[in-house]
């Protein structure tokens, strides 16, 4: 994993060249920068108020420098090794930092069904599990993850070109995923014919037949239009993620501890904000889906139990040697 990261950030480094860990100009002003790659709009639009605040607070004494739109890439692989290799200070991204750096606790995370509900989720970053995996991202790649508030994001749905109403259908389909070990054995295991596709590349795939289904939040699935080469949504809700803020430690360790409370409460303001928005849009989303010619089936017209039966004891098998000890049974018994 370490060579793979390693060879990545010599790929960035030849592209972009980048100033490290802020610059201090002569009248005490840090500036530094906030990247992103659009992959949400709202909490693109979180990172905005974020920034805003976090400047306003520091009396101008600190000056974020906004790239939150995919202006340095829109791959999630590059943009995490540009913040580990210090190109920028900070970073709006889901769970990539933590796959590399705890990967026998994230397979588990990222498995389908695994969550109930976004409750479920946030419960799993406050407990002591959450705060040694954000310490061993630290030790790691000197990476600081603020875990105290994260961006939930709306549940995963998958989106198809043929009806689907159990495990049965996934049997041979052209799926779409992220690059996630965790996410590929899920849907490897319903018998679907995973094909990892980065993101900014999703929408050819399924328009050119690459791929003929994939999974994501709505927001997702609206950013990118998804809705003008997908038929079928289907309501699986099997998976909950989160966006969290990452800083280059040097950084983050440089400032004071008055300059790092501003920073803490902004992103505490940013992502409350977004998480009060996040349900509400999800249903304005599934109108709009639904106005666009999206066929919609429920939760309570599939199947769910029969993807359970067919992911979580197998996997559970496949990996007992290394997943934590526990490890399930802890996540399963925080709500």
């Amino acid at each position: 994993m370490k060579k793979g990261l390693l060879i990545v950030a010599l790929i960035s480094l030849v592209l972009v060249v980048l100033p490290a860990q802020g610059t201090q100009e002569d009248d005490g002003v840090i500036e530094f920068k906030i990247v992103g790659n659009n992959a949400s709009t709202l909490v693109t639009e979180a990172a905005k108020k974020m920034a805003a605040e976090i400047e306003e607070k520091s009396g101008g004494q600190l000056k974020p420098v906004l790239y939150l739109e995919g202006q340095l890439g829109d791959n999630d692989e590059d943009l995490c090794t540009g913040l580990s290799e210090g190109n920028y200070e900070m970073l709006i991204n889901a769970e990539m930092l933590f796959n590399w750096a705890v990967p026998e606790w994230m397979e588990l995370f990222n498995m389908a069904f695994i969550f109930d509900s976004q409750e479920h989720l946030q419960a799993f970053w406050k407990s002591d599990v959450g705060a040694q995996l954000a310490q061993d991202l630290l030790d790691k790649f000197d990476v600081y993850a603020y875990i105290k508030t994260i961006a939930l994001r709306g549940p995963r749905y998958l989106t198809t070109n043929v009806p689907v109403y159990s495990v049965d259908d996934m049997k041979g389909m052209k799926l779409r995923t992220p690059n996630n070990a965790g996410v590929i054995a899920s849907w490897k295991a319903t018998g679907a014919n995973v094909t990892p596709v980065a993101w900014g590349e999703l929408y050819g795939a399924l328009q050119n037949g690459i791929v003929s289904a994939q999974e994501n939040p709505l927001a997702n699935i609206d950013q990118a239009g998804m809705y003008q080469v997908q038929d079928y949504l289907m309501q699986t809700e099997h998976q909950y993620t989160n966006y969290f803020v990452y800083m280059a430690n040097e950084w983050w360790s440089s400032l004071s501890a008055d300059q790092q409370m501003i920073v803490g409460e902004a992103i505490d303001n940013a992502f409350t904000w977004h998480n009060e928005q996040v349900n509400a849009e999800d249903e304005k989303l599934l109108q709009k889906f639904l106005d666009k010619g999206m066929n919609f089936i429920p939760k309570d017209e599939i199947d769910i139990q029969s993807f359970k039966d067919a992911i979580i004891p197998v996997l559970l098998e496949e990996n007992k040697d290394l997943y934590p000890a526990g490890a399930y049974e802890k996540i399963s018994n925080l709500m």
